[in-house]
């Protein structure tokens, strides 16, 4: 993850931020080495930082593959905000609606520095499902909740949030941003946004956006396998995702 450094931000506090978001996005944890190339800092400056972090059990290491991961305290913390979030209890319960509804994975995200940050979300009771991460990030090109938050937003703010050459998981990813605009428009005239087998093989997603305050702040997708995809259960999933977005909608009103 490089990342241009705002003048008006504390550097230190900076890197403490940009390691607990790497740290989120890996499942098996990062080396000293690896941290320092995802947030583009040299050893010597992340090392006392790193090691603050694990003396404090907001990072742990593990000795034996020389590896950190996100810690204990980090995680506590992250349960105090679920516990919190009335909001977030709410919107639950509307995703576990749309997962009755359908028996698929629903997932809500966020933006997050030009990418979807995921932030809850119910798993399908299928035995073939969706494997995904709370606190994962992924690029909004290739992501139905990224398309649904940033469809109404000026396309040239659109474009600074994209980086050419453009990450492409499978042969389905768009290209170019160009691409990646024009698909903006067919979500604002449909109200929904896809993800066809873009971010994973034999996997899609349908999303849609949940407005607070007029805008777009939310994003709420089902995630399925392809197979199951038929008309019928894509009609279901459609009627279901717009049921939660009027539920959510009242709720953050």
């Amino acid at each position: 993850m490089t990342t241009v450094e705002d003048k008006t931000q504390h550097r230190s506090t900076k890197r403490v931020l940009d390691i607990f978001e790497a740290l989120a996005n890996a499942s098996e944890g990062l080396t000293m080495a690896e941290i320092c190339r995802e947030v583009n800092a040299p050893k010597g400056s992340l090392s006392p930082i790193l090691h603050t972090m694990a003396d404090t059990s907001y990072v742990a290491y593990d000795d034996t593959t020389k590896r950190y991961s996100i810690g204990l305290k980090t995680y506590l913390l992250g349960k105090s905000f679920d516990r919190e979030s009335t909001s977030i209890s709410l919107f639950m319960a509307a995703m576990r609606d749309v997962t009755n509804a359908c028996g698929e994975t629903c997932q809500l995200g966020v933006l997050d520095r030009g990418r979807v940050l995921y932030i809850a979300k119910v798993d399908s009771p299928q035995p073939v499902r969706l494997t995904s991460s709370i606190g994962k990030t992924l690029p909004i090109h290739y992501t139905a909740i990224g398309k649904a938050l940033v469809s109404e937003m000026d396309e040239e703010k659109v474009r600074a949030m994209l980086q050419e050459p453009l990450e492409r998981p499978t042969d389905a990813t768009v290209r170019t941003a160009d691409e990646f605009i024009a698909q903006l428009a067919e979500v604002r005239n449909e109200g929904f946004a896809y993800d066809r087998e873009e971010a994973t093989e034999a996997i899609q997603c349908i999303g849609i956006g949940i407005r607070s305050h007029g805008t777009i702040q939310y994003g709420l997708s089902v995630t399925t396998p392809s197979y199951r995809l038929t008309e019928d259960k894509q009609a279901l999933i459609k009627e279901a995702l717009s049921r939660a977005k009027r539920h959510m909608e009242r709720v953050l009103a």
